[in-house]
């Protein structure tokens, strides 16, 4: 019995993929430290911004939702894990009964009467199948935690995200106002030559264009500000509404290269992974309790206390009593079931194993992807100053040429269209950076 309780102690070995670790990133070299090591608060430095993602920690439903799903599992992982243990219960009865005796007209009263303490059937756990069964349940609480950390940084990142996407949004529609206020001096101008004989009708329709071009541009800014106002709101638990900000999108220092750390950090550091690997590890479990089912199970009910044939005498001397009631259960036919059990975890588990495989992977490519549009964007931003810096030119000798009488106002269209989607660009990119 006690070589067989070893045996059964031994779980089956965990089911660990090697995961093909990239040995250094395509943008970026290889560092000692790493950005994720850093506190949010340390890598803002906007108090407003910190306020907002400490509003959203606090009061975010989803966040609030998985701190819950950990509360569930944990519950389940102790309703599990209470089968390891005897379910003992106080049991106290009484029992009168009265039936014919020999003769029809005969007939014996009878009572009894039991207290003692009562032990459910609870099964021997020799083979360990309660106890593979209590470490998947373990494993899917650890899974469930790692998932609440994976939301808690992804509420972090969103609120971060939507906070820089509403300046970016500032910053665009100043330069859309700005430039409806100059479009609309060159339509002045532009009318007054008109009724002066030197410009033609269709320069004052073309400048007219330029005009509400850019106030549609002005109404397009604003809703999707609106838009990202709202889904700010609702990401820190309020009601749809208008977000404080004061800084403006400049005032955020970006350094030239983003410190990446070492690809085989990642596995240690990200909760999706970790979440993942305990996962899989859950499944390993359920495997190894799905093969132990095929064993015998071994159960035992009992109970202790007092018994007698009347109550008045139940705590006499000599009224001890007890009971024991072992037995084994060997599965002989159930149709299928246990191999289908079996297989049905053994299922589960390639799944979880090509699930782990695939969210490795995602996240070397989420690093590479942020990594690369990092870099390429902080390329793009001088690229994007110098054709701001050109357009201005270009629109300046534009407006001379023409108002010299050398140029069609068409040039001069063609060089404020530009310059403004140049401005707008280049803000963009900032904003991505």
């Amino acid at each position: 019995a006690a070589a067989l309780a070893l045996a059964g102690c031994e779980a089956a070995p965990p089911t660990k993929p090697a995961a093909d670790v990239p040995q250094g990133w395509r943008e970026t070299a290889i560092t000692a430290s790493s950005l994720a090591e850093r506190p949010w608060g340390e890598l803002f430095r906007a108090e407003e911004l910190d306020a907002l993602i400490r509003e959203a920690l606090a009061a975010n439903s989803d966040l609030r939702i998985a701190a819950e799903r950990v509360e569930l599992a944990r519950a389940q992982f102790g309703i599990q894990r209470s089968a390891l243990f005897p379910d003992l219960s106080g049991q106290f009865g009484v029992d009168r009964q009265r039936f014919p005796a020999g003769g029809a007209e005969e007939n014996v009263v009878s009572e009894s009467a039991l207290l003692g303490l009562a032990l459910s059937p609870w099964e021997i756990d020799l083979r360990g199948r309660v106890r593979a069964a209590t470490e998947s349940a373990r494993r899917q609480l650890l899974s469930s935690e790692e998932v609440r950390l994976g939301a808690q940084a992804s509420i972090v990142a969103q609120v971060a995200s939507l906070y820089v996407r509403l300046l970016t949004s500032d910053e665009q529609l100043l330069i859309a106002r700005e430039t409806a206020v100059t479009r609309r001096e060159s339509l002045r101008l532009i009318d007054a030559r008109f009724r002066g004989g030197v410009a033609s009708k269709l320069e004052v329709q073309d400048a007219t264009s330029l005009v509400a071009q850019a106030e549609q541009s002005i109404a397009e800014l604003e809703r999707l500000r609106t838009r990202s106002e709202n889904a700010l709101s609702v990401l820190v638990g309020r009601n749809p509404g208008a977000i404080r900000r004061e800084r403006s999108l400049r005032e955020f220092a970006l350094p030239d290269q983003l410190p990446a750390g070492v690809p085989s950090d990642l596995l240690l550091r990200r909760p999706d992974l970790r979440a993942a690997e305990q996962s899989l590890a859950a499944q390993d479990a359920n495997v190894d309790a799905a093969r132990k089912a095929f064993f015998p199970v071994i159960s035992l009910t009992g109970i202790v206390g007092f018994a007698s044939p009347a109550l008045r005498d139940l705590f006499d001397s000599g009224r001890y009593a007890w009971q024991v009631s072992p037995a084994v259960t060997i599965p002989i036919f159930n149709a299928g079931r246990l191999q289908s059990n079996l297989e049905g975890a053994q299922a589960s588990q390639r799944i979880a194993v090509e699930q782990y495989k695939l969210v490795v992977r995602v996240a070397f490519k989420e690093v590479d992807d942020a990594l690369a549009d990092y870099r390429r964007l902080g390329e793009q931003r001088p690229a994007l100053a110098v054709s701001v810096g050109a357009n201005r030119e270009r629109l300046r000798l534009s407006q001379l040429r023409y108002r010299g009488g050398v140029a069609a106002y068409f040039e001069v269209l063609d060089s404020s269209r530009q310059l403004f989607d140049s401005l707008l660009q280049h803000e963009q990119a900032l904003g991505a950076q």
